[in-house]
């Protein structure tokens, strides 16, 4: 008896010691968990937080305790660690885990399709470029576009497979009364459609301008990297006011520059949504341990509005949804405006609406930066009388099989347009832009109207100068795709052709808010 009490009372030691280790495996495991959820996280703090005078622009007495709440903080989805996932589940039993498995099974094979969806084109291709062309449905010419929230799924959308394989098919619109519609309401519906179709237009390098996209991206690129700066005395976040966003195009380039805070409008709302998706992506990617920015999401802070910055001041398009945010974000360091201001100039009011938005936005010091229609191009090919006459209407049209600009209204002999505002035509740019009436931009007039605003020309030049010589400072920093995408025929890079004098038809420029 008493040698079956002894090894009794040896099984029951083993059992505490046993007990006692795991005790403290789970009490060292415990603790390391809570010493991580306890580490303080240190908050985003907003521009102007401290400020206590506004901007002269703000106007009301908003609530001061809602003021950034609809901003947004940064992103924790990374905060999880594996030690805190190991402690959450230890109670979990082997079935439930198994049940959780298989829903996280439908979770990894809807992320794949999405994979495969993004991937039909090279990613970061994908991630270098704006805009696009696609498949013309049957429907009514002229239908105003609505939101098709299960448009993108397969389900309801089986052309999405298909176009996977399939050859590359280019946009076109379906507006009617272009000649006679409000201009709002046509550039509206031109990217709503833009936006909806290009989910479906195949893989963006088999497009007939992908060259020339790459090209203007580099241009963009070069324009806000050597002209976009940060003032820190003036503010502790770097800021940019992204006016007519579209789909988000330029988001790469605002990580390229390493902002802080970004703030997207535009008149299209499907194309403020995808600028939004876009964004949400590229922000969910996990954040490196140390803390460091990675290369490989956004690391800044973003949101997004609808609205027309030619007609609306920016707190009326931002401060309803977003209560707070002139007072807490602006003046930012700059605001950009990529190939849409010409739609300005269909009215002197609508270019005064615009640079108010644009010079109020600003610090003393910050820099406006756009790209528009050159002037002078189009003077000179009048002037040279390099056009020719549309075979249906008659109308002049200068251009080639890219691109062209077909004028409602016969230009002038010597190219100078009187007076500066409403002087409009019709662009075509082959999948991307279908005949969607534009304003011509004369150039001194804009500058003009800028120094009643209090910004100063700094920076004025054609596409193809600006390429020549900027860009072997921009080969080592720009990705591989994209300088890829610029070879031409000869070995060389940059445009040629056709190509050439689309990209000829544009300029950028820079201006900077004085006091």
């Amino acid at each position: 008896m008493s040698g079956a009490a002894s090894a009794s009372e040896r099984v029951a030691s083993t059992d505490d010691t046993e007990t006692k280790r795991r005790r403290v495996d789970n009490a060292t495991q415990l603790g390391g968990l809570s010493r991580r959820e306890q580490a303080p996280t240190a908050k985003p703090t907003s521009t102007y937080g401290d400020m206590k005078q506004k901007p002269a622009w703000f106007k009301g007495d908003e609530d001061k305790n809602m003021k950034y709440e609809k901003y947004g903080e940064r992103s924790n989805i990374a905060s999880t660690s594996y030690a805190s996932e190991r402690a959450e589940t230890s109670g979990v039993s082997t079935y439930q885990r198994r049940g959780e498995e298989q829903d996280s099974r439908l979770n990894r094979l809807k992320r794949a399709r999405e994979t495969i969806e993004r991937d039909s084109s090279p990613r970061r291709e994908q991630q270098h470029q704006g805009g696009g062309g696609d498949v013309v449905d049957d429907d009514d010419e002229g239908e105003d576009e609505s939101i098709q929230p299960y448009l993108h799924l397969d389900v309801a959308n089986p052309s999405t497979t298909r176009t996977r394989t399939d050859n590359y098919h280019t946009f076109h619109s379906r507006i009617k009364d272009k000649e006679s519609g409000d201009i709002n309401s046509i550039v509206r519906q031109h990217y709503n459609q833009r936006t909806q179709q290009s989910k479906r237009q195949g893989p963006r390098t088999s497009s007939p301008i992908y060259k020339l996209r790459n090209f203007n991206n580099t241009i963009k690129y070069i324009l806000l990297g050597n002209w976009a700066k940060h003032d820190p005395e003036s503010s502790p976040l770097f800021s940019i006011l992204d006016l007519c966003c579209g789909k988000g195009g330029d988001l790469n380039k605002c990580e390229f520059l390493k902002i802080d805070q970004y703030i997207g409008i535009d008149i299209s709302d499907l194309s403020v949504r995808e600028a939004f998706d876009r964004y949400s992506r590229q922000k969910a990617r996990f954040k490196p341990r140390n803390g460091a920015r990675a290369d490989n999401r956004y690391n800044y802070e973003a949101c997004f509005a609808t609205g027309d910055c030619f007609t609306q001041y920016v707190p009326d398009i931002l401060e309803p949804n977003f209560p707070g945010i002139i007072e807490k974000t602006f003046p930012v360091d700059v605001v950009s405006t990529q190939f849409a201001l010409h739609y300005a100039f269909e009215s002197e009011d609508k270019v005064h609406t615009l640079l108010t938005n644009v010079s109020k936005s600003l610090r003393v010091g910050g820099r406006f930066i756009g790209t528009i229609p050159s002037s002078d191009f189009i003077k000179s090919k009048i002037v040279d009388k390099q056009y020719y006459r549309d075979a249906n209407t008659g109308k002049i049209k200068l251009g080639n099989g890219l691109y062209s600009a077909t004028f409602d209204k016969e230009p002038p002999e010597d190219g100078v347009f009187r007076p500066p505002f409403g002087n409009r035509y019709s662009y075509w740019l082959k999948d991307a832009v279908d005949d969607v009436p534009e304003y011509v931009v004369p150039f001194e007039i804009l500058r003009a109207i800028c120094e009643e605003h209090n910004l100063v020309l700094k920076y004025k030049k054609n596409f193809i100068d600006i390429f020549n010589q900027e860009i072997p400072r921009y080969f080592g920093k720009l990705n591989k795709n994209l300088i890829d995408g610029l070879r031409r025929s000869d070995g060389k890079y940059g445009a040629e052709g056709e190509e050439k004098e689309a990209v000829g038809f544009y300029i950028g420029f820079v201006f900077e808010k004085v006091g």
